[in-house]
């Protein structure tokens, strides 16, 4: 029975006494419970009116005897606390416990499972609890496992006292009437049940409406008017398990009285028990009315479905609306002036159930004002700015519908008087300086922020010049408006940043137009940005905050004499009375250096470098302007001049001494005078140098087996040996100096490629220099063959023409020998300035192949022998004289004739087909050649696929021959 079935799973939850634990998987909606008895008793027949409720020891069921061989009756009752239920769905419970003995195992006995009613203290075989129903009867024993456990099904049992709403749930264990007296029956149970359960708590609606206007609900008389368009379709709810995360919504909708058109579908969930669905309404025609609802599902149950909200469907749209305004008609004529406000009428045009106006400038419209009634009127206020302006205005319709926009466009006076603010800073006196080209204007006035207009008369000299007083930091705004008499014609409006931050002039440092210079004295003013200030605090960028004390008309004078050329900023910050502190200023300038600049990629500054005898190259430059020449001294040498068209240049110097060098530069100008001295000091190694004409210092030279000379020259004095270890050798070697202190020695690379030559030098009393590393390359002698033809994929045919490029790194090869299978050497001169020479071969067998490659000098030395292996297929060759492979040629319905020859002996037949089109095969002669004839019908590229087949059904390779036919 289910009840059995039900068992393992219900197994896998430790038992315990009294225990109640819920078990809350994240990826569920609902709870895992187990739930432990609350209490229990046993009924005993040989003591009818004795209670044993709630006792130590294990629970009798049946037949049993005591120590004296008295036969027993029992049963046994157990309440649960099932408040938790109440509410709730419940998917499955199960009632578990386990067998302490049984008298007989063999034998499958029936035990039955009965809801009572509650235990109470007089409990007894006489007075035991009433019984409501029979919840399921198992098999203890025979192929179960025994001692084992019970299980029976209560889920329906459990769902009817939650739905009642019932507090506890009393069970009665017990063996079936007609066999509670046999004492094979009889069993002992632990008096620890538990109902092990699943449980949800169905989610609920609280509200449901469409998206926009917001939660709307119509009814079925007043149905919400919607456009033919989607809708988003809303329901919002709550859902009483926490860990349920997935609150979705059914929505069904159809057209009232035709419920046999009701769609339904979910929607999407947004969190916080609220899930949406866009429904279209364009699919029913204009008028219908629209019957919708919705329910809440949280992946295992349903909410009842809400009452339904009625839309109807209004697909007309309103008629565009007009506008009109008497102070800015759209007559093509300039009205108002700018900053003078009009009044503007937005009428329905007829529409009577028009609820707004959208409107903005210049296509836009955006802002949005609704109608005081379905189809009536507004006005809005706007102020243009501008001699050209527009107003964007559509209608918007009940069910949202808009109508087209209309473009309202007139022209407006430049009336706005011309504004210009002079900002001090914050409490110092700032100015407006106010001027128009209006006549008749007789005053201005104007506003500062929130303050009321003051009135001033017009200059009629010039620009009025109007003392104001900015209070605070921040955007304020500043009105100004022209007035001819009362008569208000023009106005201007701007948003002014006030700030405090203090101003820095110089007439020293100010870039572009004055760059500072190294060692010339200069300085710097600062002003205040507001009040009361008794100091400025400043850096030059180097983390250092200095601060100078301001004059008593709060500015500031810093004198400073750069020392080091380059990009500057200077920041500043003044410091009020009160201690407060401004926004910081940043002042940006250059400083050049009247010394020329000296530069060498081979001898640095720092660091040891370059060798005695070893030139390197110095450049020099300078920023000034009038350059002549540079003169230069290299250590006590004699001083040298070098001349130059424009500030660089550069030359090249050999140290003639290692350790510290010192090179002095000045910059000599067109007046003849001189900028001040530059010293460049660097430091040349005392390492030996090493020089060979044979093998060049990082260049290409001789091949293996050919011998070169190295000389080894003293980077310091007194040297009397050389050690030196070839790279690949790792043997060091020794040779003697002589009386010049140089060595020369001979080495013969076995190797191609790169090489490391690393030389030490000794003096006699044993001092070891610093290591030169001298590289240079051994040019490989052997010829390189590449090729489309290889020796991994067969390619081609016999007859086949291969082209093979060859190169080699021995630059005095003139000629090119090569041989195919083993055949008489041929050659072929090399290219000049061409890194490659192509040489080309007719196949002549299928298969495995090989071509061998020297190259030859003109004293007719020979480099070593290549050997490239590679293979021929046995696709066809395919030629022809009207479309010649890879050429424009022919034209749409020129028939051009294709020749197949054989690339493998045996073909009898030949298979082509042109592009996608359908294979055609021609018979080939004695010869293995055919002939084919196709004629183009479009202009373009086309592609030849052909192979051939012998006699015995064996096909070739397939050759594919591209071809272009000419658009005329």
């Amino acid at each position: 029975m289910r009840a059995r079935r039900m068992l393992a799973a219900s197994l896998g939850i430790v038992l315990g006494a009294g225990l109640i634990s819920v078990d809350t998987a994240p990826a569920q909606a609902y709870e895992h419970r187990t739930t432990g008895k609350s209490g229990w008793a046993y009924t005993d027949s040989q003591q009818p009116r004795k209670s044993f409720v709630n006792t130590d020891g294990d629970a009798p069921v049946g037949a049993w005897t005591d120590a004296t061989g008295t036969k027993h009756k029992s049963r046994s009752y157990f309440t649960f606390d099932i408040s938790r239920f109440r509410g709730t769905v419940v998917h499955k419970a199960d009632l578990v416990v386990a067998e302490r003995s049984a008298a007989d195992c063999a034998t499958a006995q029936p035990v039955e499972l009965w809801r009572t009613d509650p235990i109470t203290a007089t409990t007894s075989w006489a007075s035991s609890p009433r019984r409501r129903e029979l919840l399921g009867t198992v098999q203890a024993g025979g192929e179960a496992a025994c001692p084992g456990y019970l299980a029976w099904d209560i889920m329906p049992a459990l769902q009817k006292l939650a739905d009642q709403g019932k507090q506890t749930l009393t069970v009665e264990i017990r063996v079936p009437h007609g066999s509670e007296g046999k004492l094979s029956h009889g069993r002992k149970l632990r008096p620890f049940p538990v109902i092990n359960s699943e449980a949800n708590h169905a989610p609920t609606v609280g509200q449901i409406g469409i998206d926009f206007p917001a939660w709307a609900c119509g009814t079925k008389t007043e149905p919400q008017p919607v456009g033919p368009r989607n809708h988003g379709l809303m329901v919002k709810g709550a859902d009483a398990d926490s860990n349920d995360a997935n609150y979705r919504g059914q929505f069904a909708a159809w057209p009232v009285g035709h419920e046999d058109q009701r769609a339904e579908q979910f929607g999407y969930s947004y969190g916080g028990a609220l899930s949406k669905l866009d429904w279209d309404m364009s699919q029913y025609p204009h008028g219908t009315v629209v019957a919708w609802t919705a329910r809440a599902y949280d992946d295992h149950d349903f909410s009842p479905w809400a009452e339904p909200c009625y839309v109807k469907v209004d697909a007309q749209r309103p008629a565009a609306p007009v506008v009109t305004s008497e102070k800015y008609p759209n007559d093509g004529l300039p009205h108002g002036g700018a900053g003078v406000p009009g009044t503007f009428t937005f009428k329905a045009n007829g529409s009577p159930d028009v609820v707004g106006y959208y409107w903005g400038r210049f296509g836009d419209a955006y802002n949005y004002i609704p109608a005081p009634a379905p189809g009536a009127d507004v006005t809005l206020e706007y102020t243009p700015t501008s001699f050209s302006d527009s107003l964007s205005v559509r209608s918007v319709d009940s069910a949202s519908n808009s109508s087209e926009t209309v473009r309202y466009e007139f022209w407006v006076k430049s009336t706005a008087p011309e504004v210009q603010v002079t900002m001090a800073g914050i409490g110092l006196p700032s100015k407006l300086a106010v001027s128009t080209n209006v006549e008749g204007v007789t005053e201005f006035g104007y506003r500062i922020g929130a303050g009321g207009e003051t009135r001033v008369p017009v200059n009629p000299d010039g620009p009025t010049e109007i003392p104001v007083t900015f209070a605070e930091a921040g955007l304020v705004k500043v009105e100004v408006r022209s007035y001819v008499g009362s008569e208000f014609v023009g106005g201007y409006t701007e948003n002014v940043s006030v700030r405090d931050l203090p101003t820095v002039e110089s007439a020293d440092f100010s870039f572009p137009e004055h760059d500072g210079v190294v060692d010339r004295p200069g300085s710097f003013t600062f002003r205040p940005g507001r009040t009361a200030v008794v100091a400025y605090e400043y850096s030059f960028g180097d983390g250092n905050l200095l601060r100078v004390d301001a004059a008593a008309d709060g500015t500031a004078v810093l004198h400073w004499t750069p020392t080091e050329p380059g990009w500057y900023a200077l920041t500043v910050r003044s410091v009020s009375a009160d201690g407060t502190v401004s926004e910081t200023q940043e002042h940006q300038f250059n400083v050049i250096d009247t010394k020329p600049s000296v530069y060498s990629s081979t001898y640095y500054e720092y660091g040891a470098w370059g060798g005695v005898g070893m030139p390197g190259e110095f450049q020099f430059d300078t920023v000034m302007p009038d350059v002549d020449a540079y003169v230069y001294r290299l250590n006590d040498g004699p001083e040298q001049v070098v001349d130059t068209d424009s500030s660089w240049t550069r030359v090249m110097l050999t140290p003639d001494r290692s350790g510290s060098n010192t090179l002095t530069v000045r910059t000599r100008f067109l007046d003849g005078s001189f900028s001040p001295t530059r010293t460049y000091t660097f430091e040349v190694s005392d390492a030996p140098v090493v020089t060979s004409s044979d093998y060049p210092e990082n260049d290409s030279a001789g091949q293996p087996g050919q011998t070169g000379r190295f000389t080894f020259n003293p980077g310091r004095p007194g040297v009397t040996e050389y050690r030196y270890v070839l790279e690949y050798s790792g043997e060091e070697q020794v040779v003697a100096a002589g009386a010049d202190g140089r060595a020369t020695i001979e080495i013969t690379p076995t190797h191609s490629g790169y090489t490391l030559l690393t030389v030490t030098s000794r003096t006699a009393d044993g001092t070891v220099s610093p290591e030169r590393r001298y590289y240079f390359r051994v040019r490989e002698p052997r010829v390189n063959v590449s090729s489309a033809y290889d020796e991994y994929s067969p390619r081609g045919g016999v007859g086949s023409v291969g082209t093979f490029g060859v190169y080699t790194e021995i630059s005095e090869v003139t000629t090119f020998e090569y041989q195919l299978n083993g055949g008489a050497w041929q050659s072929v001169p090399k290219k000049p300035d061409a890194f490659v020479t192509d040489i080309t071969v007719t196949m002549d067998r299928n298969g495995a192949n090989l071509i061998s490659v020297r190259g030859r000098t003109a004293s007719g030395d020979q480099t070593p022998q290549t050997d490239y292996p590679f293979l021929v297929g046995t696709a066809p060759l395919v030629a022809s004289g009207t479309y010649p492979a890879g050429q424009w040629s022919g034209g749409v319905g020129v028939a051009g004739e294709f020749t197949f020859t054989q690339g493998s002996p045996g073909v009898t037949e030949f298979e082509y087909a042109v592009d996608d089109g359908q294979p055609v095969t021609v018979a080939a002669n004695a010869a293995g050649v055919a002939t084919a004839t196709f004629t183009p019908t479009s202009a373009g590229s086309y592609t030849m696929r052909v192979r051939g087949r012998t006699a015995d059904g064996v096909w070739t390779d397939t050759t594919s021959y591209y071809f272009l036919v000419n658009y005329s």
